[in-house]
């Protein structure tokens, strides 16, 4: 069994739906249309875009994460699809975002891919909000990085860890535990993409880099002492073509 689909139960009490992320992602994405919401988990963010008049469409590869996210939020729309199989999986909108970490579990070559379909999805200058764990300092990785212990009361304490892997790949590897029963472990491959290499690679895609932050309190952020980058694109203007 994937290990996110062991962790769709307790995901909520571990990573907690937080109003001022609700509030980042709002300020920046349209308050009128369609927006995708890709690596949604159980949906906190994409029921809270429905509520508010959107179109919201959540897209995430586990199951039982979609299952979750449908029975919270029935006004939005929950689709299970895989980020790095990208042909027909995104339709036409009009902003997006993908928070929590997701756009590492995509390997290079199907990163690129994708963003060229997502570029083809989005109007120009329609936004396209990305967060993750700031892996400028932790490239390369020379020996585990432990992360603090998350602890989300009632005796559970959630710990995360990453470990080199081939390729170039961290191996990201979760401990579900409450107090002394462990409740579940497991491991999934992540691609370590400093905040240069997302940058290029949005570019190469068709996006320009517009904010680059170290979190959703609009911090400034710091290649060497930031916990997580958020950067937040464009989708580029086509040229005007020569007379």
């Amino acid at each position: 069994m994937d290990f996110y689909t062991e962790f769709a139960p307790v995901y909520e009490r571990i990573f907690p739906y937080r109003p001022g992320t609700l509030e980042f992602l709002a300020a920046r994405l349209p308050e009128r249309g369609r927006v995708l919401d890709l690596g949604c988990g159980t949906g906190h963010y994409t029921g809270a875009m429905a509520g508010r008049g959107l179109e919201a469409v959540g897209v995430d590869l586990d199951e039982a994460m979609i299952d979750a996210a449908r029975e919270r939020y029935p006004a939005a729309l929950f689709v299970q699809g895989d980020l790095a199989a990208t042909p027909n999986l995104l339709e036409a909108a009009d902003g997006a975002f993908c928070i929590g970490n997701v756009l590492p579990h995509v390997p290079p070559a199907a990163l690129g891919e994708f963003l060229v379909e997502l570029a083809g999805a989005l109007p120009e200058n329609a936004p396209w909000i990305v967060q993750t764990v700031n892996l400028d300092r932790l490239t390369p990785l020379v020996e585990p990085f432990d992360f603090p212990p998350l602890d989300a009361g009632e005796g559970f304490v959630f710990e995360r860890r990453y470990v080199e892997g081939e390729d170039g790949s961290f191996r990201f590897q979760t401990r579900l535990r409450r107090y002394d029963h462990e409740v579940f472990a497991g491991e999934a491959t992540l691609w370590p993409y400093t905040s240069r290499e997302l940058a290029a690679l949005h570019w190469q895609g068709g996006f320009e880099l517009d904010e680059e932050l170290a979190g959703f309190s609009e911090t400034p952020f710091d290649p060497e002492e930031s916990a997580a980058l958020v950067q937040v694109y464009r989708r580029a203007v086509a040229p005007d073509p020569a007379p």
